[in-house]
């Protein structure tokens, strides 16, 4: 307990610093957050006329206000003399829409005005605003038509972008900064004056003979009594997004969403491989001992644990912020899923159909697994791939078997080949070869080892069925291929495939 109350006084009192370092003269902080004209002190009073909200530099939606450039939209920040000291400093987000060139008198239009004396010229107490002669940012502060310092920004100022402005002045200087650089410094030699009573405006400047209106967004009005430093301009302009927070939240939100998507697409893929079981059950009732089989075969066409893994490598991807790498993977292993279940209505699948699957399966392997593996499928030419059907899932727990036993433990090149060639009209010849370490040197678990040979077993007995039943003989053979060291180089799969030219 002592050790937890230690933590979080250490905690508040380093924030506490932060905050005092980070705001000291900071007199004012207007904002716009939430599509509200806000003083943060709670101190002056502001008022917006003619205003919209818009999104602000970070993309926060409702968080800077838009000045639309006419003579009843401008916001008033009072009059308040705490705003106007005589040493000073203003950083604020401006967003140049368009120049407004309607008006008249000076050309330039207004984006923070208060003025030094109730003459119509020569009366910036403080200016920000944007020449649009020169299209430059020019700063303006008088004492009297004698005394008086302009000057205007060296690089060019673009429009429809967000700049951070900074303009400090005291009786020697006055100096202005762009987006946390210095922009320009002159020597000013005077005492800067108010006049009682005026207000402070933003985007407008109203007089019988300077009528001029700014168009376009404004945020963080920060007011000092004091000048600050460079560092001080930078770490404005640097600031972060004050909705970051935000940001964590919806991430995890979206991560969540995720996962629960996840959760229940395994549901889904558990319901309806069900669904299709019991409906193969009831409508081959008559062929009792080869549905059977076909149960079987459709059971240990995919390990579960490949499908778990599969998702677990989802979320791993999310977690770690890979979410492109999340994206494809998802993409890929939902389409794998998809052509799964597709497959299972039917007896027999399309060779186009099984190639498809078996690309997709590869490809989510050497995603998951990061391990780079020669892949070398080749068809015959006179092998119609869209109008071969041959019996589903007999390809597929080779392949896996081929990876997970021999390639994943193999150091060095790994290269799967398959090939598919037309023995005659009725039989189709399929090879599947890789070049890992065998199966009396293969160090995956005895439990998948115990899955995969269930199902080569159950391909067997669909084997001989479909021989019976055809009349021809379809075999399997697996062989183990070594050296004359008797060395592995490797597993040799053959089979012959009864072809039909019609979905079953």
């Amino acid at each position: 307990m002592l050790r937890k109350t230690t933590i979080i006084l250490v905690f508040l009192i380093n924030f506490f610093v932060f905050q005092v370092n980070g705001q000291q003269g900071l007199v004012a902080r207007f904002n716009f957050n939430n599509g509200v004209v806000s003083d943060e002190s709670k101190t002056f009073k502001i008022k917006a006329y003619t205003v919209s909200f818009v999104k602000d530099r970070f993309g926060n939606e409702n968080s800077a206000c838009y000045l639309q450039g006419a003579r009843g939209s401008y916001i008033n920040l009072g009059n308040s003399n705490i705003l106007k000291p005589i040493k000073g400093s203003i950083s604020l987000w401006i967003f140049l829409d368009h120049p407004m060139l309607h008006g008249k008198g000076i050309e330039s239009n207004p984006i923070l005005f208060t003025r030094s004396h109730e003459e119509e010229d020569h009366n910036e107490a403080y200016y920000i605003g944007y020449d649009f002669e020169s299209k430059n940012l020019n700063i303006n502060t008088t004492f009297s038509k004698e005394k008086q310092i302009t000057m205007y920004t060296t690089r060019p100022f673009a429009l429809r972008k967000w700049h951070h402005v900074v303009v400090t002045y005291d009786n020697d200087f006055l100096t202005l900064y762009l987006n946390g650089q210095l922009e320009n410094k002159l020597a000013k030699n005077f005492e800067s004056v108010f006049l009682e009573g005026d207000s402070i405006l933003i985007g407008s400047r109203i007089s019988s003979k300077n009528q001029r209106y700014f168009n376009g967004s404004v945020d963080d009005i920060e007011i000092y009594d004091r000048v600050i430093n460079e560092e001080e301009v930078e770490s404005l302009y640097e600031a972060p997004n004050p909705n970051k927070n935000n940001v964590i939240i919806n991430w995890i939100v979206f991560s969540l969403g995720v996962i629960v998507f996840i959760v229940a697409l395994v549901f889904f893929i558990r319901i309806r491989i069900k669904q299709l079981v019991e409906r193969k059950v009831y409508q081959n009732q008559l062929e009792l001992h080869a549905l059977e089989q076909q149960i079987k075969m459709l059971k240990a066409q995919m390990d579960p644990h490949f499908i778990f893994n599969s998702l677990n490598t989802i979320l791993q991807f999310i977690i770690t912020k890979q979410n492109d790498k999340a994206e494809i993977y998802l993409t890929k292993f939902s389409k794998l899923i998809r052509k799964l279940l597709e497959s299972n209505v039917h007896e027999t699948i399309s060779l186009a159909d099984e190639l498809d699957i078996l690309k997709k399966y590869l490809e989510i392997e050497a995603l998951r697994f990061d391990e780079f593996i020669i892949f070398d499928i080749y068809v015959g030419t006179d092998i119609d791939v869209e109008n071969i059907f041959i019996p589903h899932m007999m390809i597929q727990p080779f392949v896996e078997n081929s990876i997970w036993h021999g390639l994943l433990a193999k150091k060095g090149e790994k290269i799967l080949k398959l090939e598919f060639e037309k023995k005659d009209e009725k039989t189709l010849f399929c090879l599947i070869e890789d070049n890992g370490v065998g199966r009396t040197s293969s160090k995956i678990s005895r439990k998948f080892e115990d899955s995969t040979s269930l199902a080569i077993n159950f391909i067997k007995q669909r084997l001989e069925l479909m021989s019976k039943k055809f009349q021809i003989n379809y075999s399997l053979e697996i062989i183990d291929k070594v050296n004359e060291k008797n060395e592995s180089l490797g597993t040799r799969i053959e089979i012959t495939l009864p072809i039909t030219n019609k979905q079953l």
